[in-house]
């Protein structure tokens, strides 16, 4: 599985837009309940997967101004997790934010 992060983040950012009716606070809810529930975030297989293939910088930026990648007890499946998890987040967002600027040029 070779996920195109762009376009992935790309349709999270676009349903969630579309699902929030257009407002931004529901949208960011909606983006992070889907990466929170997306393959990547829950199977660890497809978390350490998505760690190889992508370049997860942004996603650990994120996590480490947040409190840390990895916590006391972590397995290595659930660092990469929730590494894979915040590089969609963010991922997710910068589509967000790029939806919103197009639709405010309307």
């Amino acid at each position: 599985m070779h996920m195109n992060l762009y376009k992935e983040s790309l349709t999270i950012a676009q349903d969630a837009w579309e699902e929030s009716n257009y407002n931004e606070d529901d949208a960011r809810d909606f983006i992070h309940q889907s990466c929170d529930g997306h393959e990547v975030g829950i199977y660890y297989y497809r978390g350490v997967e998505f760690c190889h293939e992508q370049d997860t910088s942004e996603g650990e930026q994120w996590l480490d101004d947040c409190g840390g990648i990895a916590q006391k007890g972590d397995s290595f499946g659930q660092i990469a997790c929730r590494i894979a998890f915040a590089t969609l987040l963010c991922a997710a967002e910068e589509r967000l934010q790029d939806i919103i600027a197009q639709h405010e040029e309307v």
